[in-house]
């Protein structure tokens, strides 16, 4: 015994040491406050915060692309983001109506249902941050982004905001309003300076961010690439600072636009918290020194992190944020989101003869034409540009609707830039042997084809959207280049029309002839060159491309000579019952990094319209565009005009829908539509400069210019037709007297006379009579979306206080209101709001 006791003694230890031991690993590590859930945010921030290096702390100040960067030692998690604000800009997505779009609607819940479908997809592509919305007012008709955006009017912009914000963020997902502010144009928006008042700001460009903030409490801001007033917008201390943190009480996370941070010092002391897409200058060798020879203090780090973890915190990323669900992405129910906001947005600006809706009944034969039946336009270029997932274009949606009913005729009649198809690789060959077919093609892993190529392959042609990817694995995603080599021979003699289309630089040589010189950053855009080839003979061909950053995009196609698809148009329009032209722009006319030379329908569509016109005399257009155009060439030789906007992946089935009257259109212009661009606000001053822009219109931007004015616009802010008619009745108020601290209510009635159910959108402005400053005739302060059966009658009513009647003092500096006599107008467009007024008299007290 004494022997075994011997020998199970040191085994029994052992055992009872990796029990002892064991049991302990299985316990829980006790929680730090940060880590408890049931702590409040503001101390869990707080406690984390005292746990981080200066280093650590440093790092955090500067992302990874499209994320923060983690610190692994305390568990702080990457926040990541994905471009916005249309759908996720992150793979394959449900592409949502544009903003305009949306803003058309008139319908907060509309903005309210398309964020909360974004958010969720965003979570299904496992990402925290939703780069939107964007907030922007359309100062110019023809700025690049206007699409994204919600229109020109400060109010409306907010309403579509703060709902938009709200979907987005009941889900646990981050918003982002931006570019904050005043970048109103793309047209040298990284470095222009917006000389502008500080009373257009509080009166025009801040009420969506302020909005946002103070009643969506949206978690994150952009700052925008352009200067205010002197100081690029990431280190404005006045945006920033007095009137963002300050003024209006973020809490939330300041970011950079990417690649909008331009110094260290002036950028760290100011509001700014974090530098995108990497801390080029927000970076540890950079701050270190500065934080130790004072030129940096530590609480100006600390309020920067607090500030990120805050936002953390707030979504719950500590506390096993729960994994998003992948089917959501493109659902079903999703997508009849997406249609029935594409449906809601769609503007109804001319009926003539009540051509609209097409009788099935009525129709046998229906020609489709022009450059935007047969694709779908879902959005503009740039970073909202979504990748979509079965996008039905107008020509599908309408096959779709009415089946073998009619016979539907389609030719394109004119083709957009960038629409060619890439050169099939039968007509390409590597060498002059014409041996093997395609290009040769050398991959260098910088943008300025330096050195030797990093990988070489045979390409069959040049037709790639890499988007955010690499081409190849262990190969850069951005700054990196290619060179295509081989030869070219055409099928036919005379004129090709060679296009690149492009996110970055191209350049093309056809016979050692440089045909096409783009060589310089931007977003999705085509250039053509025209050059006589003879049929059989080998040209040499050499295309290059470089991508800088944001999306990897690059095609070259060609055009054959002898093509006539206008013609082939023309022959349709002659045997069709009815046609419907779709006009409009498409993502390389409208993009972000760029504004639209001018405000004409491109390649000669007007023209096309107007032969239609003459031929086939039941002629309705539909405008898919982002922004205003100029129909002053035809628009009194056509019956029927619908103004569809980038309508996202459901638009066809959406036009469809009102075109045959399975929808009454109730949208409404959220910008307005001039005759000719001299007659807009900023036509005096833009381009005007280099490196300046001066808004010298002040707080007279949109319709407020053109009543001002008197300037007779060709379709009004806030116009709409609808397939019924609405009366309105007597306005009543509850008091002609207004002092401080009152509301007062006001009435009117709204009746559906017409033989269809439809929804009208009430608009109330105000107007100071006798005013003592500058003020508009009139500005939007309320709008409610009513729906009525045919012969159905409703009040409707809002309320108005103090507030309604301020306009910004910038001596104050602040909001004041003068005794007065205000007007109160009612109606259903700026300009038919003067038939349906109440005067009420401001008293101080």
């Amino acid at each position: 015994m004494k022997n075994l006791k011997r020998f199970f003694s040191p085994i029994l230890l052992i055992g009872f040491l990796f029990s002892w031991i064991s049991y302990g690993i299985s316990q829980p590590a006790e929680k730090y406050p940060y880590q408890n859930p049931t702590v409040l945010i503001e101390d869990r921030v707080q406690d984390l915060l005292n746990r981080l290096t200066l280093e650590e702390k440093l790092e955090l100040l500067g992302g990874t692309g499209f994320a923060t960067k983690p610190i692994d030692r305390l568990g702080i998690p990457e926040l990541r983001m994905a471009d916005g604000p249309l759908g996720v800009r992150w793979g394959p997505s449900t592409a949502f109506p544009s903003g305009i779009a949306i803003a058309s609607s008139w319908d907060t819940a509309v903005a309210k249902k398309v964020g909360q479908c974004i958010a969720r997809e965003l979570k299904g592509k496992d990402r925290h941050v939703i780069l939107g919305p964007c907030v922007n007012i359309a100062r110019i008709p023809q700025g690049g982004r206007n699409f994204e955006s919600f229109g020109e009017d400060p109010y409306l912009c907010s309403r579509m905001a703060v709902n938009y914000i709200q979907g987005v963020q009941q889900q646990k997902v981050v918003a982002t309003i931006k570019h904050y502010a005043a970048n109103n144009q793309e047209y040298e928006r990284d470095f222009v300076d917006v000389q502008v008042s500080e009373r257009a700001l509080n009166e025009i460009y801040f009420p969506s961010f302020k909005a946002a903030v103070m009643e969506a409490n949206v978690l994150a801001v952009m700052a925008a690439y352009n200067k205010v007033n002197g100081a690029y917008c990431s280190e404005n201390q006045y945006l920033l600072d007095h009137m963002l943190k300050t003024e209006w009480g973020f809490s939330g996370l300041v970011m950079s636009d990417w690649g909008a941070v331009h110094s260290v010092i002036p950028t760290a002391v100011s509001g700014l918290d974090l530098e995108m897409p990497s801390g080029k200058y927000l970076k540890l060798s950079n701050l270190l020194e500065a934080r130790k020879d004072g030129r940096v203090r530590e609480e100006q780090i600390n309020e920067k992190i607090r500030r990120i973890l805050r936002v953390m915190f707030t979504i719950g990323l500590f506390d096993n944020y729960p994994a998003g669900d992948t089917r959501v992405i493109n659902s079903a129910e999703h997508r009849q989101v997406a249609r029935e906001a594409a449906k809601a947005g769609i503007v109804l600006l001319e009926n003539q003869d009540r051509i609209l809706p097409f009788d099935l009944k009525e129709i046998k034969s229906i020609a489709v034409i022009g450059p935007n039946a047969a694709i779908a336009r879902s959005g503009g270029g740039g970073s909202s540009k979504v990748t979509p997932i079965d996008p039905v274009s107008p020509l599908e949606g309408i096959k779709n609707k009415v089946g073998k009913q009619i016979q539907i005729f389609y030719a394109p009649g004119i083709r957009l830039d960038g629409d060619e198809k890439a050169i099939e690789s039968h007509f390409l060959f590597t060498d002059k042997s014409m041996k093997q077919n395609g290009l040769q093609a050398e991959y260098y892993d910088n943008k300025k084809l330096e050195g030797e190529p990093t990988f070489k392959r045979i390409d069959s042609n040049i037709d790639f959207q890499w988007h955010d990817e690499a081409p190849f694995d262990d190969f850069p995603s951005d700054d990196f280049s290619v060179r295509w080599s081989g030869v070219i021979k055409p099928p036919k003699s005379g004129k090709y029309v060679f296009t690149s289309a492009s996110d970055d630089g191209t350049r093309l040589y056809i016979n050692n002839r440089l045909l096409i010189d783009d060589w310089n950053d931007h977003a999705v855009e085509a250039r053509s060159a025209t050059i006589t080839l003879e049929k059989g003979k080998i040209y040499p061909l050499t295309f290059e491309y470089y991508e800088h950053g944001g999306d990897a995009i690059v095609l070259l196609g060609w055009q054959l000579p002898g093509e006539n698809i206008e013609q082939e148009a023309i022959h349709i329009a002659h045997k069709a019952d009815r046609v419907l032209f779709f006009a409009g722009t498409s993502a390389n006319y409208e993009t972000e990094g760029r504004d639209r030379e001018n405000l004409l329908l491109p390649n000669g569509q007007d023209q096309l319209i107007k032969k239609l016109a003459a031929i086939n005399p039941n002629l309705v257009v539909v405008l898919i565009t982002g922004s205003p155009v100029l129909v002053e060439e035809w628009i009194d030789e056509v019956k029927g005009v619908l103004q569809g906007w980038f309508g996202g992946v459901e638009m066809g089935n959406a036009l469809a829908d009102v075109i045959f009257g399975d929808y009454n259109p109730s949208g409404k212009l959220p910008i307005t539509f001039p005759r000719r661009w001299e007659d807009c606000s900023a036509y005096a001053t833009y381009k005007k400069e280099s490196g300046v822009t001066r808004y010298d219109d002040d707080i007279l931007v949109g319709y407020r210019h053109f009543d001002h004015y008197k300037i007779s616009p060709r379709f009004a802010f806030g116009y709409g037709l609808s397939y019924t008619e609405f009366s309105y009745g007597d306005v009543e108020i509850s008091s002609p007297q207004f002092s401080p601290g009152q509301k007062i209510k006001i009435k009117v009635p709204l009746k559906n006379t017409g033989s269809y159910a439809g929804s009208e959108v009430v608009q109330l402005y105000v107007s100071e009579v006798n005013a003592s400053v500058l003020r508009p005739p009139k500005e939007l302060k309320k709008f409610q979306k009513i729906f009525l059966n045919p012969g159905e009658s409703r009040i409707v009513e809002f309320q108005l206080d103090m507030n309604d009647l301020a306009y910004y003092d910038p001596n104050q500096k602040n909001w004041n209101v003068n005794p007065g006599e205000f007007e109160i107008l009612i109606g259903s467009s700026s300009q038919e709001s003067d038939g349906q007024k109440v005067k009420v008299n401001f008293v101080l007290k």
